[in-house]
Protein backbone atom coordinates (compact mmCIF):
# COMPACT_ATOMS: atom_id res chain seq x y z
CA UNK A 1 0.00 0.00 0.00
CA UNK A 2 1.67 3.18 -1.26
CA UNK A 3 -0.77 5.74 0.45
CA UNK A 4 -0.69 4.28 4.08
CA UNK A 5 3.62 4.59 3.82
CA UNK A 6 2.49 8.34 2.57
CA UNK A 7 0.06 9.54 5.38
CA UNK A 8 2.16 7.22 8.31
CA UNK A 9 0.65 6.06 11.20
CA UNK A 10 -3.37 6.19 11.61
CA UNK A 11 -4.22 9.20 14.03
CA UNK A 12 -7.26 9.67 15.52
CA UNK A 13 -7.75 13.23 13.61
CA UNK A 14 -7.96 10.71 10.58
CA UNK A 15 -10.45 8.25 12.47
CA UNK A 16 -14.11 8.93 12.03
CA UNK A 17 -16.07 10.20 14.87
CA UNK A 18 -16.22 6.61 16.59
CA UNK A 19 -12.28 6.01 16.03
CA UNK A 20 -10.56 5.71 19.30
CA UNK A 21 -6.69 4.88 19.25
CA UNK A 22 -5.50 5.10 22.84
CA UNK A 23 -2.39 5.07 24.06
CA UNK A 24 -1.51 1.25 24.39
CA UNK A 25 -2.09 0.87 27.86
CA UNK A 26 -3.82 -2.17 29.52
CA UNK A 27 -6.65 -1.72 31.75
CA UNK A 28 -5.99 -2.58 35.24
CA UNK A 29 -8.80 -2.09 36.61
CA UNK A 30 -12.89 -1.04 36.73
CA UNK A 31 -14.47 2.15 38.07
CA UNK A 32 -16.94 1.19 40.68
CA UNK A 33 -20.20 2.56 41.24
CA UNK A 34 -18.89 5.43 44.16
CA UNK A 35 -16.76 6.79 41.34
CA UNK A 36 -13.65 4.72 42.80
CA UNK A 37 -11.03 2.94 40.43
CA UNK A 38 -10.79 -0.74 41.89
CA UNK A 39 -7.42 -2.59 40.82
CA UNK A 40 -7.64 -6.02 39.78
CA UNK A 41 -5.30 -8.32 40.72
CA UNK A 42 -5.94 -10.74 38.01
CA UNK A 43 -5.47 -7.79 35.22
CA UNK A 44 -2.13 -6.61 36.86
CA UNK A 45 0.77 -7.35 34.66
CA UNK A 46 3.47 -9.30 36.62
CA UNK A 47 7.52 -8.59 35.84
CA UNK A 48 9.70 -11.23 36.32
CA UNK A 49 13.34 -9.39 36.68
CA UNK A 50 16.47 -12.27 36.53
CA UNK A 51 18.49 -12.25 39.10
CA UNK A 52 21.64 -10.18 38.72
CA UNK A 53 23.70 -10.71 41.67
CA UNK A 54 25.76 -12.80 40.08
CA UNK A 55 26.25 -10.35 37.08
CA UNK A 56 29.59 -9.00 36.29
CA UNK A 57 29.18 -5.27 35.29
CA UNK A 58 32.79 -4.86 34.28
CA UNK A 59 32.61 -6.94 31.96
CA UNK A 60 29.05 -5.68 30.36
CA UNK A 61 31.36 -2.27 30.20
CA UNK A 62 34.35 -3.48 28.37
CA UNK A 63 32.02 -5.05 25.65
CA UNK A 64 30.43 -1.53 25.53
CA UNK A 65 33.35 0.20 24.96
CA UNK A 66 34.80 -1.71 22.52
CA UNK A 67 31.73 -1.57 20.53
CA UNK A 68 32.00 2.02 20.74
CA UNK A 69 35.32 1.74 19.87
CA UNK A 70 34.90 0.50 16.68
CA UNK A 71 31.93 2.89 15.67
CA UNK A 72 33.88 6.09 15.88
CA UNK A 73 37.02 4.06 13.76
CA UNK A 74 34.62 3.19 11.24
CA UNK A 75 33.39 6.68 11.35
CA UNK A 76 36.73 8.20 11.15
CA UNK A 77 37.48 6.37 8.52
CA UNK A 78 34.74 7.80 6.23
Amino acid sequence: MVFRNLIGNLTPKMGNKNYYKGRGVRNVGTISSTARFKVEQSKVQIINAPDLTDCDVEEVKEIQDTKRQQRQKKLEQL
